[in-house]
């Protein structure tokens, strides 16, 4: 089950994994956003449009954080 108390932490190209974690639903659920949180400019927050359900693995972080840094650049 999803938990702050399991939530992994990751850094990569001076991005920050930050899950935030949702209360649990009717159905006792709990989702999470992930957010990926610049370590410079706090304000700079890219969300991770994975399934809520289970945090992202080390590699999911660090494929989605570099893919949006390159299109990024192409601005």
């Amino acid at each position: 089950m999803i938990s702050w108390h399991n939530a992994p932490e990751y850094s990569h190209k001076g991005y920050i994994y930050r899950p935030e974690i949702e209360h649990e639903d009717e159905e006792g659920i709990r989702k999470a956003t992930h957010r990926c949180v610049s370590r410079i400019d706090p304000l700079d927050v890219m969300i991770a449009p994975h399934l809520p359900y289970r945090f992202l693995t080390e590699d999911q972080f660090k494929e989605f954080v570099s893919a949006m840094l390159k299109v990024r650049s192409m601005i």
